[in-house]
């Protein structure tokens, strides 16, 4: 009978013990860990070292557009191209051909990809070029083309303000492209403008140079050069008209004065031929490895202002690489592995870049090298370059500014 009273109330205690208190606060303290969520901020000036500027990833020749500036004190900048021509005849049907005559006129279609809309009376004017022209030819060597060669003026303002975009006496006109945010030329040249030699196989060089009332600054989309000749033919004795096929340039470039500086122990990104910098960055394991990363900023301070037209304003892109071979290292193009910033011509400010994508990268990965390489998102596009301390300026040095948190202490009290 006692046995079984002590095992009632035991079951009662138990019962007791186990029933949900709704109105009470909840108490676990023998499972709930003490400790707080810590956030640390934090600038590191020093962890960054060894970094250097590599010049020469993409030049002239291999640029995807032909860049043409006015921008005195700073540089002088010439778009030049080559069209190759038809030859000495041209057919006319399967079995006849005719000797090619010469040119009622030609037509040029160009697009303008990016423009300083700032500036008035913005003027392209075309100059008759050597046929040599090539990867070799330099600024110096066109001064004298460049000085009494000129065939062709054309003021864009001036044609856009036209009805219809169209000058009826030139036979110039332009397309304003909204969505891609371009200007598409059609420019008519004359006959002697345009003069198809036979004995040159019909080819022709022009070169180009931009003005305005201020800073002149274009970039023209190299892959979009067009020229459609409006030939004269001996067809049996007699002249006939004939229009072929469009013809893209043989070659295009640009040159440009004075030449790029070389580099020294600033850090260069941008310009032409384009430069790279490479930071490494010694990524303190306490927060590589027990932390999770909530934002990183890249702090660069500038030496000089940033030279060129506002149009010239460009992106500074952080990546990371595969491996940290020096100046060919590859590197990692991926959006989830980019981070960027807009360059602004004229201010000396200093620049900050958003590097949590790449920190937490890092972090995600301890095997990657910890190394940062900053180049302009469209290299060789602008002339425009920036230059910023390197961290042997101890007052100016690159720093990271990183916002993490601790690991948490799990356990018990």
């Amino acid at each position: 009978m006692m046995a079984r009273r002590v095992t009632l109330i035991g079951g009662v205690l138990l019962a007791a013990a186990c029933v949900e208190r709704v109105s009470a606060p909840g108490d676990c303290p023998a499972f709930c860990p003490s400790g707080q969520i810590e956030i640390v901020d934090t600038v590191l000036t020093s962890i960054i070292s060894r970094d250097s500027t590599f010049r020469g990833y993409v030049t002239a020749l291999s640029a995807p557009l032909l860049l043409a500036a006015d921008l005195p004190g700073f540089v002088d900048g010439r778009a030049i191209f080559r069209i190759n021509g038809f030859g000495q005849r041209f057919i006319l049907s399967t079995a006849d051909t005719g000797a090619i005559l010469g040119a009622d006129s030609a037509r040029l279609q160009l697009t303008v990809a990016r423009r300083d809309t700032g500036a008035h009376n913005l003027s392209l004017a075309f100059y008759r070029l050597p046929i040599t022209v090539d990867s070799t030819t330099t600024f110096a060597g066109l001064a004298g083309p460049f000085t009494d060669s000129l065939v062709k003026r054309v003021n864009i303002d001036t044609l856009l303000a036209r009805p219809g975009h169209k000058d009826t006496l030139t036979g110039d006109s332009v397309v304003v492209d909204t969505v891609n945010n371009v200007l598409v030329l059609a420019l008519k040249f004359d006959t002697a403008a345009a003069r198809y030699v036979g004995t040159d196989s019909g080819t022709v060089a022009y070169g180009v140079r931009v003005s305005a009332d201020s800073l002149a600054s274009i970039a023209i989309t190299r892959s979009t050069l067009s020229w459609q000749w409006y030939l004269r033919v001996d067809s049996i004795g007699t002249p006939v008209a004939r229009k072929p096929g469009s013809l893209g340039a043989a070659f295009s470039s640009f040159v440009f004065d004075p030449p790029p500086p070389p580099p020294d122990s600033t850090l260069a990104v941008g310009g032409v031929p384009s430069a790279r910098s490479f930071l490494r960055v010694a990524f303190p394991h306490f927060i590589r490895d027990s932390s999770q990363i909530i934002r990183g900023t890249l702090t660069l301070v500038p030496v000089a202002p940033v030279q060129g037209a506002p149009s010239d304003s460009f992106v500074v892109e952080a990546h990371t690489v595969f491996t940290d071979v020096g100046a060919k290292s590859p590197i990692i193009v991926d959006a989830t592995r980019t981070d960027t910033a807009i360059i602004h011509i004229g201010p000396r400010d200093t620049a900050q870049i958003e590097v949590t994508n790449l920190l937490q990268f890092w972090a995600s990965d301890t095997t990657r090298a910890t190394t940062l390489v900053l180049r302009a998102k469209q290299e060789a596009a602008s002339f425009s370059l920036i230059r910023f301390y390197p961290s042997v300026a101890q007052a100016f040095r690159p720093a990271l500014r990183i916002t993490f948190v601790r690991r948490f202490p799990f356990g018990a009290p």
